[in-house]
């Protein structure tokens, strides 16, 4: 299995929005990081649903090569 690192990045860009939002804090609200954080917000928390949900959903996917156990046939 190849290393996508979805999750690293996602979590990245996460707080790359929490550190603009603080900057924007901690200076007064007279910079322009909090236009910026309300620009990037929604395409940071898709990216984020994204890497997390498809990771979660892929890897309760079965695979085409992997069999159940003969014992749940049994019942």
């Amino acid at each position: 299995m190849v290393k996508t690192y979805k999750r690293e990045t996602a979590f990245a860009l996460l707080i790359m929005l929490f550190v603009l939002c603080w900057f924007d804090i901690l200076t007064g609200g007279n910079t322009k990081a909090f236009a910026w954080a309300e620009m990037l917000v929604t395409p940071i928390f898709a990216f984020v649903a994204i890497a997390f949900g498809a990771d979660a959903a892929l890897k309760q996917w079965p695979r085409r090569d992997q069999q159940p156990p003969e014992e749940w046939g049994e019942r």
